[in-house]
């Protein structure tokens, strides 16, 4: 499964550990390839042409494994089925709206947004929509799962269902913790049910 966590630009607050995901899952006996947007080095190199910088890091999440960095180009390639030695690969993508971060949107298996919505706004939502819809363009039955935190009862009524409302296939779990036993939840969430 290619799982995609979408965090940072949609809850600046806090974001879901994808490498707690990609370290459990490893735990549970999976070989997982672990590969987060390196958006400081993006930002950095953006003048330069994208074969001449790494913007991904690549870790493998199995004995003996080490980190290495991946060039931007590359990540199609990791994240071919038909080459992968992975049963699992966890992907971290803060800045969605990145070129080489819609390639991986459009392979996914499963979307993930944190959101918190004390911090929600109109324009994060128009940019959760638009991200979705983006990675649906490759594959139109792509299923979200959209994590709430921070919530009050009429906030999270009224955001799930505005939301529920402009598209389809969309799960929800709420997590008002931000600790282990939040994360326990996401992963049964995820991968139990």
């Amino acid at each position: 499964m290619i799982l995609t966590i979408v965090g940072d630009s949609m809850a600046p607050g806090q974001e879901i550990s994808a490498t707690w995901l990609a370290r459990r899952r490893a735990l549970a006996g999976r070989n997982v390839l672990l590969l987060k947007q390196n958006c400081a080095k993006k930002q950095a190199n953006q003048y330069t042409r994208e074969r001449d910088h790494a913007d991904w890091l690549r870790t493998e999440m199995k004995a003996g494994a080490r980190s290495s960095e991946l060039a931007s180009d590359l990540v199609e390639q990791e994240l071919a089925s038909e080459n992968n030695a992975f049963h699992d690969i966890i992907i971290d993508i803060p800045k969605p709206f990145y070129a080489d971060a819609k390639t991986v949107l459009a392979n996914s298996g499963l979307l993930i947004f944190h959101m918190e919505l004390n911090l929600w706004n109109k324009e994060r939502q128009a940019n959760l929509l638009k991200c979705i819809r983006h990675a649906r363009r490759s594959n139109a039955e792509l299923p979200v799962l959209i994590i709430v935190d921070k919530i009050t009862c009429m906030q999270s009524q009224s955001f799930v269902s505005k939301i529920a409302h402009s598209l389809t296939n969309i799960r929800f779990i709420y997590l008002d913790v931000a600790g282990d036993l939040a994360l326990v939840n996401l992963y049964r969430a995820v991968y139990l049910s």
